[in-house]
């Protein structure tokens, strides 16, 4: 190294160690206070101002919902039916599998924040009716919030039912159910209940096959039937894909059976318990189920409970009217739960007009966050009754819809009618001559008297 290095390096050292002067030190302490007192009085100096916070931009992850809830704490449970604690429990239980499986890939992305678009979904399955009224509340374009929503529930639903719906049959099994005091109140040999709940939806335009494929002579309207099993805690642990409205809740029931024979079978360690319930020598390894009257005949098949039907001119005994009795009881609480259903989403109980491909998809989506409702708020006598109003207001848009129906096959029929009469009339006035004419005379009168009765025999 040059000796004009190693000396440059001694001054250094030797100036970094010196010693700050009295006079170095005061300067800086003046300077330094005085940049201080600057700043303080700049702060000072707007205490007098109003803050005005910025309307249009929400320092907040999820600036949407934030909004709502900060307008008025109540807004979540009003558009969503959870409150604000419940809704972050029911998002911490979702949120892995969103941040997972939304906006991944190639394409183009979603701009919104999954909370944000999750919260949207609640509020469409809660108040359904037509999309652009929901997309005007969130400031969107009807057709981009549709896309956005529906691709959203794609993703989620099948999630929601796994985690809230079929891990239900696992967890509460009948062993599970017996130590925990949950079975029901006069049959305790049941492991569930099923029955299938009406929804209206749109009355199809194809032909009349297709359109009478959807009539409920039930209800007199045209929508979907979906089947429903509940434990006697409350909680549904089944969903099957909707089906036509004609189609008989037996029917469905026989479609499930795949579903009803797994859950139904007893487990080896069930099979010691005590079983004292009907049918418990021809269905040795199974246990019961219970149902309503349309499931009579069922009892072949499975070890069905149905209620025990009037015979013709005969009525039930007083202990056959206490045994329907008990298990009306006891079948209440799927009543119950489609009571909270209709009354939580009307996803489920308005008119169904969207596209009958997603059906499944958003009902299923329902019944899973019923199912989490019914563990923050168990089921009550008036969900019941809710659900007898919503049958109530089934049967009056039923009623309310027949005489109209029956006004338009009248002037069907009436033009109808008239057209044949006059095909009949050119047949008969047609200009012939000779043995023509009257084999042609006899012929006509044979037709006209078949037209005839064939008019009367449809339309009477």
């Amino acid at each position: 190294m040059a000796p004009s290095q190693r000396s440059t390096r001694r001054g250094s050292a030797r100036a970094a160690n010196r010693s700050l002067s009295p006079q170095d030190i005061a300067h800086g302490v003046s300077v330094l206070t005085q940049l201080d007192t600057h700043r303080q009085a700049a702060g000072a100096s707007a205490a007098s101002l109003c803050l005005v916070e910025p309307e249009d931009k929400v320092d907040s992850p999820c600036p949407i919902y934030h909004s709502f809830r900060t307008s008025d704490p109540e807004n979540p449970n009003r558009l969503i039916n959870f409150s604000h604690h419940e809704f972050e429990r029911l998002w911490s239980q979702v949120r892995m599998h969103i941040s997972e499986n939304w906006n991944v890939g190639r394409g183009r992305k979603c701009e919104q924040t999954p909370k944000n678009v999750f919260f949207m979904v609640l509020t469409v399955l809660k108040h359904c009716g037509k999309w652009d009224v929901v997309a005007s509340i969130f400031r969107f374009k009807t057709g981009a919030f549709q896309k956005m929503i529906l691709s959203f529930a794609g993703v989620i639903a099948p999630f929601l039912y796994d985690r809230f719906v079929a891990s239900v049959a696992n967890k509460f099994t009948m062993e599970q159910l017996v130590l925990g005091g949950n079975t029901f109140d006069h049959h305790p040999y049941p492991r569930y209940a099923t029955d299938v709940t009406f929804q209206q939806s749109n009355m199809p335009s194809g032909k009349m096959k297709e359109r009478a494929s959807y009539y409920s002579a039930k209800h007199h309207l045209h929508g979907h039937k979906v089947e429903v099993s509940v434990l006697p805690n409350g909680l549904a642990l089944n969903c099957t894909k909707h089906y036509l409205g004609n189609k008989a809740d037996i029917e469905i029931f026989r479609h499930n059976h795949a579903f009803h024979l797994q859950h139904l079978l007893k487990s080896s360690s069930e099979r010691n318990m005590t079983d004292e319930g009907p049918m418990k020598d021809k269905y040795p390894d199974s246990w019961c189920v219970l149902a309503d009257k349309g499931y009579q005949g069922l009892a072949d098949d499975f070890r069905v409970i149905t209620p025990i039907k009037k015979r013709p001119l005969q009525q039930l005994t007083l202990d056959e009217g206490r045994t329907n009795d008990r298990i009306a009881h006891d079948r209440v609480i799927v009543e119950n739960y489609f009571g909270r259903l209709t009354t939580l989403w009307a996803m489920c109980s308005d008119k169904y007009r969207w596209d009958k491909n997603n059906y499944d998809m958003l009902f299923r989506s329902c019944v899973a966050l019923t199912n989490f409702h019914v563990r923050i708020l168990p089921l009550r006598d008036e969900d019941g009754e809710n659900y007898s109003n919503y049958l109530k207001r089934l049967q009056l848009l039923g009623n309310g819809m027949r005489p109209k129906r029956l006004e338009v096959q009248r002037h069907h029929r009436e033009k109808r009618r008239m057209r044949l009469r006059g095909m009949l009339t050119d047949h008969i006035e047609r200009p012939l001559s000779g043995s023509h004419r009257i084999r042609a005379m006899a012929k006509s009168d044979s037709e006209s008297e078949d037209l005839l009765n064939h008019e009367s025999y449809v339309f009477s």
